[in-house]
């Protein structure tokens, strides 16, 4: 799991994000984000109940999300706020392939730093 001081939960931060003109999508996921004048990025997962009735299973998509960002912290560019807004598919999906798909939105958002 991702520290709390790298997750976003101000209702001003979400409605700058909203209207934010970045988007980027992928099959299971949307990718929406704004740059930040602070040194870190923080992170969101929004999930609908309209994914999952149960909360188990929102809660387990939320977890392997946080896990995927806080394993690839360090090639993530800095201030940014980032939030990733769930589809419907990612419950079919295995960890792996939910890891390709971040990594990917990432990617073409251009927000992954090069090795």
């Amino acid at each position: 799991m991702i520290a709390k001081k790298f997750r976003l939960h101000k209702k001003k931060d979400f409605d700058q994000i909203l209207k934010s003109p970045y988007k980027f999508y992928s099959n299971n996921f949307v990718l929406r984000f704004i740059k930040t004048k602070k040194e870190t990025n923080c992170f969101a997962i929004v999930i609908s109940a309209k994914i999952s009735k149960k909360a188990v299973e929102r809660n387990k998509i939320r977890r392997r999300i946080y896990e995927i960002i806080r394993l690839n912290l360090e090639q993530i560019k800095k201030s940014y706020n980032l939030v990733f807004f769930v589809k419907k598919g990612v419950l079919a999906l295995k960890y792996q392939d939910t890891e390709k798909e971040i990594l990917y939105l990432l990617k073409k958002a251009k927000l992954l730093i090069r090795h």
